[in-house]
């Protein structure tokens, strides 16, 4: 064996081991099972480039699914914007991508369609030097590539603006920051192919270095990653009690609040008495500390009595503020109104007073006057 086919081989054996880890562990990611399945598509998913990078080496294209993976290339971004969406409870219209993502399929599919005919890796690089053809396969590896790129950053900023429901421990922000940084690699890694395809073009060579050696970072940087956010609490964004890992929650389950409703009124009523949901910054450690409780016991109490997760609850107090708001005879702009009642942001405060009321700010005023 080719001591430069060893590059692949590692990396197929690092995806599969990280895929099963994902599929089988028992905790960490909560209890939203979506995040498991995303996040092991898309190690998967690695895995099989791999694999496809590994025999196309090994038998020098002469198996006929070589260059297969390439074909599912453009859901890489998809998935790992829709991942990083459910870790920090981030609505996202899953039908109407999974319509479009679906559209981009069949359009690839049928655009690679005359290329199924080339039964090895050399009589695809001679088309590639003898026809037309190559300069379109040229154009749509970068808008595919463009795509990945913009979805992994997109992905990269929502996780780092995303609120976090309590202050971090000091290990859990290492895990934070190692998760961040992985992002920042992948977008990196996507534009340095990016560039060395500009520079050289799409040739034997450039694939083979591609094949030899790009997937071993991106097994090396998803295990990273992947071991950053199984261990990074997703509690820490949702502040839902149901998302601690088992064995935490089992510690709770026998310990002295078996009645948390009283604690829950308490919740309520400091929340409500010092407008504490006014702040955008409220984290679930401000209320421990307050009621001399520990935050598990304050979200159990929240999630158990409201059967919501902290950021829900508050914004349910921010929600009936700013109703009082907008019905004003004289009211602020929904922007401002936003701002004042405890959102950092237009689009949160949208999307929270939607999710509380089924309208819209406006549609809400239109409603009230009519």
């Amino acid at each position: 064996m080719d001591a430069l086919n060893i590059a692949p081989l590692l990396s197929l054996t690092v995806g599969v081991f990280l895929f099963i880890f994902i599929l089988f562990r028992k905790s960490g990611l909560g209890r939203d099972k979506r995040l498991r399945y995303v996040l092991a598509a898309l190690v998967f998913y690695f895995a099989f480039v791999s694999f496809d990078y590994y025999t196309t080496l090994s038998e020098r294209g002469s198996n006929w699914y070589f260059g297969i993976s390439y074909m599912f290339h453009h859901l890489v971004g998809f998935l790992f914007y829709y991942f990083i969406a459910l870790l920090i409870k981030l609505p996202v219209a899953f039908k109407k991508w999974v319509f479009i993502v679906s559209g981009i399929t069949l359009l690839r599919w049928l655009f690679f369609y005359p290329l199924f005919e080339y039964e090895n890796i050399d009589e695809f690089f001679t088309l590639l030097q003898t026809s037309e053809y190559a300069e379109w396969l040229f154009l749509e590896y970068l808008l595919v590539t463009l795509l990945n790129i913009f979805f992994f950053f997109l992905a990269f900023y929502r996780f780092r603006k995303a609120p976090m429901a309590l202050v971090l421990t000091k290990d859990e922000k290492l895990k934070y920051k190692w998760a961040k940084l992985i992002l920042i690699a992948l977008v990196i890694l996507q534009l340095g192919m990016f560039i060395n395809l500009l520079v050289n073009g799409y040739t034997m060579d450039t694939y083979q270095i591609s094949m030899k050696f790009e997937s071993l970072l991106i097994a090396i940087f998803f295990f990273i990653f992947a071991y950053s956010i199984m261990h990074f609490p997703v509690f820490a964004f949702s502040g839902d009690f149901e998302d601690l890992p088992e064995e935490t929650k089992k510690k709770y389950a026998k310990s002295s609040l078996k009645d948390s409703s009283e604690l829950f009124d308490q919740i309520g009523a400091l929340v409500r008495e010092e407008q504490l949901y006014l702040d955008f910054d409220l984290k679930l450690n401000t209320l421990s500390e307050k009621l001399g409780s520990s935050i598990h016991h304050v979200s159990q109490a929240i999630n158990q009595n409201s059967g919501m997760s902290f950021p829900d609850f508050i914004n349910g107090f921010r929600i009936e503020e700013a109703k009082k708001r907008l019905l004003m005879p004289k009211p602020d702009t929904i922007f401002a109104i936003s701002l004042d009642v405890g959102f950092n942001s237009k689009a949160a405060f949208y999307t929270a007073f939607k999710k509380v009321t089924s309208q819209t700010p406006t549609e809400f005023k239109k409603a009230f006057k009519s």
